[in-house]
């Protein structure tokens, strides 16, 4: 989302915006893989660059910087941090691995830090032109230290908000994946059709008391599923969860890089027990730790082994395809079975757009578990 937003307010500003390089579900200019390691960039930003932005590849800039060097041009850069939250420490942990690429001459770092709204109030400002603003040649033209007030070559942006402040549909288009992670989803998706997936994300949520409640009010429903679809008894079940794929075997720690081990308590333990004492459930899990099988539940707990090439976290990108194309989707009702949560979001308005052009193999788009009534 955050890309997308700065991929439209380049445009509005008149500068081309470099594709980030990606790693543990961030983006970034100095992470180790490019950005369609992720993402396909031949749909989206190709529909998008008519008449919104324009951009370029990390390697062709890159190479234009190479270009620069090789006549004895240092590119003139500037690095402007922009932030919601006085709180937030990521972006003091970022290194600009670019800093001898560029000149930063009398160009000191810029920092801004602005309210973080879902939606803003008309008392807040027009937030798209507040950041055209900070982010335009015109301010530029104030912050610097010497005699030069042109506009720098290269901004470099370093950003943690997390809401909206483009108005445009394009924006909000999700950018699709990558072919070879769909391919991956595909077939994990074939080999367990039929199949309902569950996305349960328990991280933080308060009271505990209430995961095993959940569990088994997501059990009814599923065993009621069952009642009224007697050519599809029993389907497999795919789970998304942040919990430990791993169960308690050695080395097993939470699915999410947010969620720490030592956050899990007995009810966390006790919901998924509850789970697979009654479903046959499937789990993905990287192959470059090994799979203590003999720790594992004998029945009803499978691992898919995925080589995540070195980035655990299309893993999550894989579960979120194949969730997309089960026939049957679960997930906790926010604030009470789980974490409100994008991740859902993002696979239930997918299936409720299949669902309503028609898609056969959607059946129910979404039902959400709640503390039994």
């Amino acid at each position: 989302m955050h890309f997308r937003q700065l991929a439209f307010l380049a445009g509005k500003i008149g500068r081309t915006i470099v594709l980030p390089n990606v790693h543990s579900s961030y983006l970034g200019a100095c992470l180790s893989s490019p950005f369609d390691f992720y993402y396909d960039q031949e749909k989206w930003l190709k529909e998008n660059r008519k008449g919104h932005f324009n951009y370029i590849t990390m390697s062709e800039f890159k190479a234009w910087i190479k270009e620069r060097q090789a006549v004895g041009v240092l590119p003139t850069a500037q690095e402007i941090h922009i932030q919601g939250s006085q709180k937030s420490k990521l972006l003091k942990k970022q290194k600009n691995c670019f800093k001898s690429s560029f000149d930063f001459s009398d160009r000191p770092i810029s920092s801004y830090q602005f309210l973080d709204l879902s939606h803003p109030r008309k008392k807040d400002g027009n937030i798209t032109q507040i950041m055209m603003s900070l982010l335009g040649d015109q301010a530029r033209e104030y912050e610097h230290i010497g005699d030069s007030d042109k506009p720098v070559d290269v901004i470099n942006l370093f950003y943690d908000r997390r809401y909206n402040f483009i108005r445009n549909e394009g924006a909000n288009v999700p950018i699709p994946y990558s072919q070879n992670l769909v391919n991956i989803a595909d077939r994990i998706s074939s080999q367990l059709k039929p199949y309902m997936a569950i996305h349960w994300r328990m991280e933080r949520l308060e009271p505990l008391s209430n995961l095993v409640p959940c569990a088994e009010d997501l059990i009814e429903r599923i065993h009621k599923l069952d009642n009224k679809n007697q050519e599809h008894q029993h389907p497999n079940v795919f789970l998304l969860t942040d919990y430990p794929h791993l169960l308690n075997a050695t080395g097993a720690r939470p699915e999410s890089s947010s969620f720490y081990s030592n956050q899990l308590r007995p009810e966390h333990h006790q919901a998924i027990r509850y789970l697979y004492e009654h479903l046959n459930v499937t789990l993905i899990s990287a192959t470059d730790r090994p799979i203590p099988y003999k720790e594992l539940p004998s029945t009803n707990w499978n691992i898919i082994p995925i080589d995540t090439y070195a980035d655990q976290s299309i893993l999550g990108i894989i579960d979120k395809l194949v969730a997309m194309k089960a026939q049957w989707f679960f997930a906790g009702k926010p604030g009470v079975c789980a974490k409100s949560s994008s991740f859902t979001g993002r696979i239930s308005v997918s299936r409720l757009k299949a669902f309503r052009e028609g898609d056969k193999d959607i059946i129910v788009p979404l039902e959400t578990f709640d503390l039994p009534s």
